[in-house]
């Protein structure tokens, strides 16, 4: 994972596969296209594997790039402990504690969390004990809301998209089902901003947690596009990865993997929201994925 920061502050994160880059060309042009972008960022560098040869022959290969000047630090994050610095640099273990590598997440306001498995764990379905009341659900608010017409769907998203805190079940059910119609989709990225990024995180996690398998694709969606939007890139990845698994032809998926491949910085959505948006919108009537544009 590749992360650049100002003045303390992330601009962006980057998940690559070790494999890919690798091959010094590719992870070069990583490189120049992060850079090129922010120059006056300060990269850090961290690579996810037990093969210590491979985690750290990718990581000389950054700090060779980048300098000493706008390196921040090289992280080698393997099962049971961390090493930093170099091959011999310092380590410790990854026991679920408090660590160094905690604690310095903590002080750049990253989320620490024990692993990608716990990312996962936190956008999980319902149990099986609970599938059953939440179809039954699923079919009574889908006839509430045929009942209410375009208008009064409308009226009841804006509202549901207020919300905060612990949110009733029947209104995870509504939003799930306001936000499978194209329209509805469109309307919570049109809201999305830095500004409540940290507020729809949470309503829509807690609406994918109330989602049966057949219903998680738009939401996971949301999830993280809100993830993205608050610089939580590894959350972000998590939802592209489920999505990949379950329905890789849903529009939402190819907006989230475009932003990812294109180490799109969150700052950058309102200039590029409604490109975006109309091609999105194109793509809900029409077959395969969507034609997102190529430049920005």
């Amino acid at each position: 994972m590749v992360m650049l920061l100002e003045d303390g502050r992330v601009l962006v994160t980057a998940r690559v596969d070790l494999a890919a880059v690798a091959d010094l060309v590719a992870l070069d042009a990583l490189l120049a296209r992060l850079f090129d972008r922010f120059p006056h960022a300060e990269g850090w560098f961290m690579a996810y594997t037990d093969d210590h040869e491979v985690a750290w022959g990718v990581l000389a290969a950054c700090v060779d790039r980048v300098g000493t000047v706008r390196l921040g630090r090289v992280l080698q994050v393997a099962s049971t402990q961390w090493r930093g610095d170099h091959p011999g640099g310092p380590t410790g273990p990854i026991t679920g504690a408090i660590s160094p590598l905690a604690v310095e997440a903590a002080v750049l306001g990253l989320p620490a969390r024990a692993s990608r498995r716990e990312l996962a764990a936190g956008l999980a379905g319902p149990s099986d004990s609970e599938i059953e009341g939440l179809l039954a659900q699923f079919e009574a608010c889908a006839e509430e809301l045929h009942r209410l017409g375009v208008r009064g769907r409308r009226r009841l998203l804006r509202r549901l998209l207020r919300a905060s805190g612990q949110v009733l079940v029947v209104d995870c059910v509504r939003l799930a089902l306001l936000a499978a119609r194209p329209e509805g989709q469109l309307a919570v990225l049109r809201g999305l901003g830095r500004g409540n990024a940290e507020q729809q995180l949470e309503l829509w996690a807690a609406v994918v947690r109330r989602c049966p398998l057949g219903r998680r694709a738009p939401i996971l969606g949301l999830v993280g596009m809100a993830a993205w939007q608050t610089g939580d890139g590894a959350l972000q990845v998590v939802c592209l990865e489920e999505l990949d698994q379950i329905d890789p032809q849903a529009p939402i998926a190819a907006l989230l993997e475009w932003l990812n491949q294109n180490v799109v910085p969150p700052g950058e959505w309102e200039a590029i929201r409604g490109a975006l948006l109309e091609a999105l919108a194109v793509e809900f009537t029409t077959a395969g994925r969507p034609a997102i544009p190529q430049g920005r």
